[in-house]
Formats: C-alpha cells, structure tokens, sequence
C-alpha cells in the first residue's frame, strides 16, 4: 500500500530541479509618447516579449508534449480510473492541492480536502450525464464540419432538457451580412458598408504599425 507522509514528500521534491524565474519587461507606449519621444531624439524602449503572438509559444509548448511512437510501448500506457473514496490512491490529494494552488494563485477562497472530496462526488454523476450528452453532440457536429458538409441543413442547434426529458434540435440561421441601406433606422439616415456584405467574423487587419485617426 503506498503512502506518502511529510518528510518522504519534501525528499521527493527537493530531487526536482526548480526553473529560474525571468522576469519579462513589457513597454506600453501611447502614440502620443512615440511622438515625443521621436521629437527628443530618444531610441524606442526595448521588451523582453516580442509582440503580442502566442503562436511561437503555443507551438514550443506542443513540440515539448509530443512523444514518439517508436520509443514509447502500448502497455506503458494504463488508463487511471478515478476513485474518490480510495484514500490510498492520492487522487483527491492531488485535485486538492492543484485547486488550492490555482485558489491561491487568482485570490479565490482555498477549501479543505473533504470539501473538495465532496465537491468531486457531485461532479462525477454530472459528467456521466450532462457532460457527457453535451460532448456527444458537439463532436457529432463536429464530424459533419470535419467531413467539410456545405449545406447548413445539415447542421443542428439542440436544446436539451435531461429532467423532462426533452432533446430539441433546429436548424441554424444563416450568418447575417451587413449590406447598404437607403435609409436606416438607428442611423435615421443612408448607410454604406465597406466591405459589402461583410458579417461578425469578418475582420480587416491593418499592418502599417502605430497608427492615430
């Protein structure tokens, strides 16, 4: 039976080497400060994070998870069966203390170990009921946009209720394009869209840098 008391954890960590904190430096410059700041013949102030883009991130952190195949064998691999009421098990110590540190991190109210136990007990029959009927549709939906289906009738909007029960499904509106007006109530006036028929995902970038109106 494993266990894991207090003297044998702090062995366990000190075994982990800690990364170094990098402290990154952000500038935020106004248009206005620009301005002034080129009039005085000052350089541009400098920051460790380039831009905005998580893209290198993002792809720097999935080439980290990526495992081959090759060096990696079926049965390796054993599927962890969550049990709350196993306290040998470590399953609520972990979610306990992960929550706490995401709590503590974001100033929300921490919990103790049977409030998180409990907590758990009620999640596990959500997620074998809503949880799961709503996956179930999603990735149906998704299959059919996988499959590249052009014809919205073939998608659908559904509206659940499991106490009833009552499963609703309709077909979605189409996507609303902005067009011209003669005359438009809000505006009491003619309105012209540029683009013509552009809709909410529609979106025109402006690559010229630091611009003001």
């Amino acid at each position: 039976m494993p266990t894991i008391d207090r003297a044998t954890a702090k062995s366990l960590i000190s075994q982990l080497p800690p990364s170094t904190y990098v402290k990154n430096v952000i500038v935020v410059e106004t248009p206005e400060e620009a301005k002034e700041r080129e009039e005085a013949g000052r350089p541009a102030p400098t920051s460790t994070v380039d831009g905005d883009d998580d893209e290198p991130v993002i792809t720097q952190l999935l080439d980290s998870l990526r495992v081959s195949t090759s060096t990696l064998a079926a049965e390796a691999l054993i599927p962890a069966d969550f049990e709350k009421d196993d306290d040998d098990n470590f399953h609520i110590d972990f979610i306990n203390a992960c929550s706490n540190l995401r709590a503590r991190n974001y100033k929300i109210t921490e919990c103790d170990r049977n409030k998180t136990k409990m907590i758990a007990g009620k999640i596990i029959p959500a997620i074998a009921t809503t949880t799961a009927m709503i996956t179930g549709v999603v990735c149906n939906e998704i299959f059919k946009f996988t499959q590249k289906f052009d014809d919205l009738t073939k998608y659908k909007n559904a509206f659940v209720n499991l106490a009833l029960p009552l499963f609703l499904f309709s077909q979605p509106d189409d996507i609303k394009k902005n067009m011209s007006k003669d005359f438009d109530p809000i505006m009491c006036g003619p309105v012209t869209m540029l683009p013509e028929g552009f809709t909410n995902y529609d979106k025109i970038e402006i690559r010229e840098g630091s611009l003001t109106f």
